[in-house]
């Protein structure tokens, strides 16, 4: 529930579908034939089971562009959070007088 996280949380997913579109449209991924995979698999070897090797290199590439897309809101948050960890601790170093 972090209002930050929000545009990636929600971006990424569109930028996924499309990525994903565009693979099954263009055929550099195989349509996919049906093959259940339970929930629990882990990427890659999921996309390795559904639809091949191609499958699970463009699951590794999403993975990859979404660590991209999410990375410059995670160091803004940690920035604040080291500002706010300093502002707290000169704050505290005042309280002892």
């Amino acid at each position: 529930m972090n209002p930050m996280l929000a545009v990636p949380f929600i971006a990424m997913p569109v930028i996924s579908c499309v990525i994903q579109y565009f693979a099954l449209a263009t055929g550099i991924c195989p349509l996919y034939g049906g093959v259940m995979v339970p929930w629990t698999c882990p990427p890659i070897i999921s996309g390795f089971l559904v639809g091949g090797w191609r499958s699970a290199l463009l699951q590794l590439v999403i993975f990859i562009i979404s660590f991209f897309v999410y990375m410059p809101f995670v160091r803004r948050l940690d920035k604040d959070a080291l500002i706010a960890e300093q502002n707290a601790a000169t704050n505290s170093d005042d309280d002892d007088w």
